[in-house]
């Protein structure tokens, strides 16, 4: 079958998870609550090069941008369905069985984009040097 329901595992290795998916397809409700949540699954998503389906919203908007323009494949790194045009869901996963090379190239694409800057040795440097500058202050 072309579509599998994964399950959360512990979070100690919930990871291991995106080995078993072609494609992460990462859903979340117009709501105050979930406007406030992290992009977590984009970066995820990225650095184990997977490409993303998302909705255009929140979290989501931070580092994701379109990759269809009238039906053409165009600079972007995700796919991502506009909260009032849920049927998109279903045409944009199957743009994705129909274009192979569009799940490598997506999935490239966003790991290109999130690579150097959710890098956890830049990240954690980054926040060393904040820490001693707040202590010179």
């Amino acid at each position: 079958s072309v579509y599998r329901r994964v399950w959360t595992l512990p979070v100690t290795s919930y990871a291991k998870n995106y080995s078993k998916f072609d494609v992460s397809l990462a859903p979340i409700k117009d709501h105050m609550f979930n406007k406030m949540k992290s992009q977590l699954k984009v970066i995820e998503a990225g650095f184990y090069k997977k490409p993303i389906i998302a909705s255009k919203f929140g979290p989501y908007t931070i580092d994701l941008k379109h990759s269809l323009e009238k039906g053409n494949f165009v600079d972007g790194n995700a796919l991502l369905v506009d909260p009032k045009r849920p049927r998109d869901w279903a045409k944009f996963m199957k743009k994705m069985i129909d274009n192979p090379s569009w799940v490598e190239d997506l999935g490239e694409r966003l790991y290109e984009t999130v690579k150097d800057r959710y890098d956890l040795n830049k990240v954690t440097k980054t926040r060393a040097e904040l820490y001693k500058s707040l202590l010179k202050w």
